[in-house]
Formats: structure tokens, sequence, C-alpha cells
């Protein structure tokens, strides 16, 4: 369970509840890693495999400045190396059949699977043979991959342009299957998450004009992939769908911050972002109370895992229910980084850098909390 679930997320201007604790940073900086084989790039593809973190394709085009309307690099990366974090060493791997700029992907086992941006087939990475292979697909675009034991499932990230069914991949007889209908009815930003025991889905329901007659709030139900039997959890008091993480028998969406639907359409109070659900009960909690100020998140962990999305504010320690600061990157600001969770540290690799003349980069650092 994580410690501490009173308090609210930053937004809400009614709060006058004093701050939260936060833990100190200690020795957890950065480190620099050794320079991978790979130039330099952004848009980077990076995927955990438990062992070690891959990293594939980008792009080594000029970058495009903030706010501008740029051409797309026409001949984006094949190329990729694997970072081990417990010998510090970096290795080549074999280049994709496909140039990949950070699609889905999601590691089951000992592969790595990825969907290129055009959908139409999924590659395949056999990580201890150090090969590629493509599989055919029942589905187009649009979709995303979540890691579910030792299955792989393919979602439609929005019904916007019609529904369209879920899949279940069993990489032991290389088969495909369909999902049973979800209970839910037509929706847009889906996301799945997995709990070690079921599929959790997320969403929002598919309205003419989401927000404009209340706040769009987060709808979940849960699938059993064995028995393929759905049920229905309570409707959240959140606004985002995820990205999730596993703590103990809780799901976590440390997504800080709020809307309340402005001045036009307002809501009457600000409503968070993220929250926490306990999917075996349908209980909805609120994340406990981050630093004062306006604070961005990162990410949030466990003792031995982590979803990270970026690499500047705080991480929500589960452990602890205390927000953790990350320290600055050394060599000044970069963006567009690639970001992976390696078990509880983060590793980012790349971006763009703008000053004193915009370039990409091919640096990489490893943080542990």
């Amino acid at each position: 369970m994580i410690v501490g679930l009173c308090g609210v997320l930053a937004g809400c201007a009614e709060n006058t509840e004093p701050a939260a604790v936060v833990a100190e940073a200690g020795t957890g900086g950065w480190t620099a890693l050794p320079t991978s084989p790979l130039s330099p790039r952004e848009a980077v593809l990076g995927l955990w495999t438990g062992r070690e973190v891959l990293i594939v394709g980008g792009t080594d085009a000029a970058p495009c400045p903030p706010n501008a309307s740029c051409v797309g690099d026409p001949t984006p990366l094949t190329d990729g190396a694997a970072f081990d974090p417990a010998t510090n060493r970096w290795r080549k791997i074999a280049d994709s059949p496909v140039a990949l700029t950070g699609e889905p992907g999601a590691v089951v086992g000992d592969t790595a699977y990825v969907l290129p941006g055009d959908g139409k087939q999924l590659l395949a990475y056999r990580i201890g043979d150090d090969t590629w292979t493509k599989v055919a697909v029942p589905f187009g675009g649009g979709y995303q991959l979540l890691a579910a034991g030792d299955r792989l499932v393919a979602y439609l990230g929005s019904e916007e342009n019609g529904g369209g069914k879920d899949y279940v991949f069993d990489a032991r007889t290389a088969t495909w299957a369909a999902l049973p209908a979800d209970p839910l009815n037509p929706a847009f930003d889906r996301a799945m998450a997995w709990t070690g025991s079921e599929v959790v889905l997320f969403d929002h329901e598919l309205v003419p004009n989401p927000g404009a007659d209340g706040p769009t709030l987060t709808r979940a139900a849960a699938l059993n992939l064995a028995t393929g039997s759905w049920r229905r959890l309570p409707d959240s008091p959140i606004l985002g769908t995820g990205p999730w993480l596993a703590a103990g028998d809780e799901l976590v969406n440390p997504m800080l911050g709020g809307a309340d639907g402005g001045e036009v359409n307002g809501w009457g109070r600000t409503y968070p972002y993220g929250g926490i659900v306990a999917p075996a009960t349908g209980a909805w909690s609120d994340l406990p109370k981050p630093p004062a100020g306006d604070v961005l998140s990162a990410g949030a962990r466990t003792g031995g895992a982590a979803v990270y999305f970026g690499s500047e504010g705080a991480v929500l320690d589960t452990t602890t229910g205390t927000w953790q600061p990350i320290p600055a990157i050394p060599g000044g600001d970069v963006t567009h980084r690639t970001v992976v969770a390696s078990g509880v540290r983060m590793v980012v690799f790349g971006g763009a850098r703008w000053d004193p003349t915009p370039a990409v980069v091919g640096d990489a650092w490893i943080w542990a909390p």
C-alpha cells in the first residue's frame, strides 16, 4: 500500500494544508554513462528488458525549434544498442528492419516488440539471439502495446474513427486472439495497465464536446485474461488515463496538476489528472500531496520498479508516500530526451540542445534514487 494517501493535488487553490515532506535527494545524483556506439539523435525508442536498456532508431536530423513547423526527417534511423547497468557497458545490436522513432513497444520474456508507425506489422526482437523478425497483425494503425505477464496485448488507443477489437498475442504459438468486448461504450484516450493478474482498461467516454458539460472523468474496467470476463470498476474522480505503475495491490497514475474547465465552462472546482485505484475493490484515492509550488511529475517508483516519463521535477516514492526531487542533469538544457525506467533507476539518452546552436546530442546518463 502507498503510505500517506491523504491530501490533494497541486492546482487546487482552496487547499490550505501544509506541504508534504519531500525526500532528500541525498547522493542520488546523475552519473554519465560511457560513450554509446550510436550517433547523436533524438526521438529514440527506449525499452527495459529487465537486464538491459534497449536504444533503437531515432533521427539525427537538425532539431526543429519549439513552436516551429519543420519538414520531417526523410531517413530516420534503424541502428540500436543495449546498455547493461550491472556492467556499465554498451553493446551494438542488430539493425531494425524498419526505421523507428519512438513507436509503441513492450518486452515480454526474451522478446522486445515494437509497432512501427504504419501499424501494418509487429516487429519482434529476440534479445538473446540478436535478431529481428516481422509478425503479421490482424489490425491497422492506432494501436498501443502492453506486456501482460507472458502475453502481449495490442489495444486501440481511440475509437474516434470507429470501434475496433483489442487483441492478445501468444508468443508460444505465434497466434493472435481478439479480446472480449469491454463493457464501456465507445471511448478515446484508451490506456491499459497490467496488475499482475488482470488487464485494467482506462478511458474517456466518446461524446461530441468533451468537457463542455462537465469534466471528462476516467472510466475503468478490469479483464481476467484466463476467463475472458470483464468487470466494471467505479468511475474515477480524475482526468488522466495514464501512465500507470503497479504498486502492490494498487495502480498509480502519478500525473500532477489538474483542470477546472476554464472561465467559460467552469466545473466549479479543480479535478486532478492523476490518482490511485485498487482494482480488486474499485476504491479510488488521491496521490500523496506534492511539494509546494509548480512541481512537475516525472513518474513514480516502488522498491523495484518504476514508470518515468520525464527527467525534471519529482518522482513519487510509493514505499514512503513522498515525492523525491530529481537533480538537474549536468551540461545544460536538453529537450526530447529518451527516458527509460531500468528497475528503479532512470536512464536518459540523446535529445536536442539549442544553445549555442541547435544540435542533437548523444550523451547518456543514469540516476539512482
